[in-house]
């Protein structure tokens, strides 16, 4: 139950993400925290779709770990740590949640054990329908996350966003 959107820019990147959080299917309003769907760490942007627990384990591991190099294998090999690192911590291997993990200028997409350079687009979640219409539209990240908020009963303001220029600059912004 959420949106996770990123675009492609000439001069970098933008991952946007709502900030709904659940319980069953009781919506925690007021209770969300900045670090669920969308987060920094290591020197990395890593926004993930579906249950808090997963991003919240991968973001323990994200904060000692990261990919050797920037290509499709290195962020596989990176999800297989993780996975393992995970096993000795639950008893559970499983990658259940997408992610889209940002890393020295290119944004990879993670669906279970298949990852992909993101080339243009991508939206997660359970938004990412309407997410990827407004991006095929040319719209921005953010505003990809703003149609899925208004449009779908899974999917939450406030918006996060990060934006990382090629020169490494990140700026964050929350919207209301």
């Amino acid at each position: 139950m959420s949106v996770v959107a990123c675009r492609i820019k000439e001069s970098g990147y933008e991952i946007a993400a709502d900030s709904i959080t659940t319980r069953g299917i009781i919506q925690t309003k007021g209770q969300t925290t900045d670090h669920v769907k969308l987060f920094e760490t290591n020197d990395m942007v890593i926004g993930g779709g579906g249950s808090a627990e997963e991003n919240s384990l991968l973001r323990l591991f994200a904060e000692t770990h990261r990919p050797s190099k920037t290509d499709e294998y290195s962020i596989l090999e990176f999800i297989s740590e993780y996975s393992e690192w995970k096993k000795k911590k639950t008893d559970n291997a499983g990658i259940k949640n997408s992610f889209l993990i940002g890393f020295q200028g290119s944004v990879f997409h993670v669906e279970q054990w298949h990852v992909s350079k993101i080339k243009s687009y991508m939206a997660i979640g359970a938004g990412m329908s309407f997410a990827l219409a407004a991006l095929y539209l040319g719209h921005s990240a953010e505003k990809a996350v703003e149609t899925a908020i208004e449009l779908s009963t899974m999917c939450e303001a406030p918006i996060l966003v990060i934006e990382k220029t090629i020169g490494g600059k990140v700026e964050k912004k929350k919207k209301a």
